[in-house]
């Protein structure tokens, strides 16, 4: 028998198999709650396996995954949390996004039942993906989101705009939780805020609000972008943070909508994701994910979103790249002309 002779390299192919192994090593571990463990400091895997209950050799290589994928420290003593690790996979830190990942998990679940099913299966994706948002859990993985950064950078660029400390109106278009509004209002004790979100979202978000002791300055309506008009002339400052992709099919609409709802002079803030930031990979991860919800996309170029914001009038372009430290989507600020 002739052996036949590979032309080509099989590993790229095999890491694409066993990238699902790291995902499920980082979520185990957080099921384990080793992470709060070694927070109190170093310790081997011996100790870790003796105090969770796991076998010794079975959770030494899930340390040593971990280890090698930069999350954990290794050393000759033990295992110790990375600075990132103590910050964002600690329960109880301000900055914990272990919900948040819960809520990437929940979107996940197309891939781990029958993603070629899923490929060819007509459904109510983006009306299931919809309802989802009114539930506490999410809401509080989306706030974890947030305070991964993009409630800072938000926060920190919005206030820095010209006129915001003489703004009065504010919506949040698709606030969901409000805390980029609560943030804003902080900011801003002459402020006021309205929470634009689905039907159903709506009334958990103004409740949220005002269990946070915000409900004489904020409250909730009923709005579906795809759908809804806002008002005219209401508001002098618009944000919207991961939204605008859910119209992306008709863009000009949407962003219409929200134009005619500002102020001459009034801001409409945009975070979201572009395309070219981040690894292609995760890129390519988060669009199947996103096409699977039912939504258009999650990447909006800046040009394109630019482009439809000026033919509404907006002009005074701010901008903040996602590669900033923090990380998270492209912030794109407008101004309505007069």
């Amino acid at each position: 028998m002739r052996i036949p002779r590979p032309e080509t390299s099989f590993e790229p192919i095999e890491e694409v198999l066993y990238g699902a192994t790291a995902a499920r090593a980082l979520t185990a571990a957080m099921d384990l709650r080793l992470f709060e463990r070694l927070e109190a400091g170093e310790m081997t895997a011996a100790a870790l396996a003796g105090a969770v209950g796991a076998i010794p050799d079975r959770l030494e290589a899930l340390l040593d995954l971990l280890a090698a994928k930069g999350v954990l420290a290794k050393s000759d003593q033990g295992y110790a949390n990375t600075q990132a690790a103590s910050e964002y996979l600690v329960p109880d830190k301000p900055m914990y996004q272990g919900r948040a990942m819960a809520l990437n998990m929940h979107f996940f679940e197309p891939l781990e039942k029958n993603l070629a099913q899923a490929m060819c299966r007509a459904d109510n994706a983006r009306g299931e993906a919809d309802t989802v948002w009114a539930t506490d859990e999410i809401m509080e993985g989306m706030v974890g989101h947030a305070m991964g950064g993009p409630l800072f950078r938000i926060t920190r660029l919005v206030t820095g705009l010209p006129g915001f400390f003489a703004t009065r109106a504010m919506c949040d278009v698709g606030g969901n939780h409000g805390t980029f509004t609560m943030a804003l209002l902080d900011e801003n004790p002459n402020l006021s805020g309205v929470i634009l979100d689905l039907p159903h979202v709506a009334p958990l978000s103004e409740k949220r609000c005002r269990e946070r002791g915000y409900g004489d300055r904020i409250t909730a309506r009923s709005f579906d972008l795809r759908t809804d008009e806002i008002g005219d002339a209401e508001f002098d400052l618009a944000v919207a943070s991961h939204v605008l992709y859910g119209v992306a099919e008709d863009l000009e609409r949407g962003v219409g909508r929200i134009a005619r709802a500002l102020k001459s002079g009034g801001w409409l803030v945009s975070h979201h994701f572009a395309p070219g930031y981040r690894d292609p990979g995760l890129e390519a991860c988060h669009e199947l994910l996103t096409r699977l919800a039912g939504y258009p996309t999650h990447y909006l170029p800046r040009e394109m979103l630019q482009g439809v914001m000026a033919r509404h009038g907006f002009g005074d372009f701010v901008a903040e790249e996602p590669k900033h430290p923090l990380g998270g989507g492209l912030i794109l600020a407008g101004r309505k002309g007069k």
